[in-house]
Parts: C-alpha cells; structure tokens; sequence
C-alpha cells in the first residue's frame, strides 16, 4: 500500500465515532483537598496537553489571581465569572485520557466561597458554568478535527496532484505509440518501395551490363 494512503487510513481509524451530542455530567469527584461536587465533559481529542493549554487560556480570559498546578490538577484562584457573578470562584480542574475512545475528559470542581457548585443549591450559576464548559468542550473538539481536516485535505490534494501527473505521463506515452506507429507505418512503406526501387534498379544495372558488354565485344572484334 502506498505509504500516504496507509497514514490517511490510519488518519481515518483514529476519528472518533459520535454517537451522541457532548454533554456536560454532574457527580462526585476526587481532588487534592478532597472529594467534591463537579461537573465533567469528554471532549473528543487525543491531545491531552492541547486540552489543558486551552483551558488554562480560557479561564485566563475570564480572569484569575493565579493558578497552581500539583501533580495532574490545576487550581485556579479567584476566577471571576463577571455574567455569573461579581464574586470570585476558585477552580479546581483535571483533564484525564478516556482509555479506548480517543477522547479525554476535563472536570471541575467550582468553590463558590464555601460551597461547592451544584444544580440542587446553585441553579442559575450551574446552568451558566455548564454551558461554558459545553461550550469549551465544542470548540477545541471541532478546531481538533479542523486540524484533522486540513492535514487530510492536503493529503488527498498531494494524491490528486500524483494522479494528474500520472495521467498526463500516460497520455504523453500513447502520444508517442501514435507516433511510433506512424514511424513505423512509414518505415514498412519505404521499405516495400525501397523492395520495388531495387527491382527496378536490378532491371538497369542488367540493361547497362549488357551496354557494357556489347561495347567490349565491339571493341575486341576490331583487328
């Protein structure tokens, strides 16, 4: 198999199936200072430290004092929502690879100063929270299969470029079939009539031997 064939099948086995939209989940989950109510989201991407750039930058642009990073979680201190709310949350977020599904998954826990986030205690924040993290989880999907996208349309333009120069070198050779044909053609004519000229060539040189013959017999009668 072509070598750029195999990395587009290769490219296309690693997409990842969709079966159903990105959905945000609430549960229980474990963090450094313990366990907490929080919300999680699989995004379908293979690039874990791509995701964990990301979420960084977005919560930079919401604003924050600073962020802390042990082991695989980041804490993010006093992160201010200004639609949700004038006050500050503190973040406590961690990205994990979704064995056997390309996927990874990114949850957060939200300390909204002395509780933590729930849709039982915190409605209109918990809607909000849970749209920008469904709305996150989207967008980097998408730009990852718009990168997907790119590097296969480049490949399949470099195939339909090689199939171009395919066809035009084969039309180049059935050009010259043509014309070797009619070489050939030509060459088959000039040798039936080069078969005739040298007959007619034969029937000369017999005339003009005999001239030649009868002028020394001439010649060797005269005494």
């Amino acid at each position: 198999m072509n070598k750029q064939i195999l990395t587009l099948a290769i490219a296309i086995a690693s997409l990842p199936i969709f079966g159903q939209d990105i959905k945000v989940k609430e549960s229980n989950e474990s963090f450094s200072n313990g366990k907490h109510n929080a919300l999680s989201v699989t995004l379908y991407v293979t690039d874990i430290n791509m995701v964990e750039k990301e979420w960084k930058s977005q919560l930079k642009d919401f604003g924050y004092d600073k962020a802390h990073e042990q082991k695989d979680e980041y804490f993010f201190d006093n992160v201010l929502f200004k639609k949700m709310s004038a006050n500050t949350v503190d973040v406590y977020s961690k990205v994990d690879e979704v064995k056997g599904d390309k996927a990874v998954t990114l949850t957060a826990a939200y300390d909204l100063g002395g509780a933590y986030l729930s849709s039982s205690d915190h409605k209109e924040q918990f809607n909000y929270l849970k749209t920008m993290m469904h709305d996150f989880a989207v967008r980097i999907t998408k730009e990852a299969l718009d990168d997907q996208i790119k590097d296969a349309s480049k490949a399949l333009s470099s195939l339909q470029s090689k199939q171009s120069s395919l066809e035009k070198d084969n039309k180049g050779l059935a050009d010259d079939i043509v014309n070797y044909n009619q070489k050939i053609k030509k060459a088959n004519d000039q040798i039936e009539q080069n078969k005739k000229d040298i007959e007619t060539k034969k029937g000369e040189i017999s005339a003009q031997q005999k001239v030649v013959d009868g002028i020394k017999a001439k010649k060797e009668s005269i005494k």
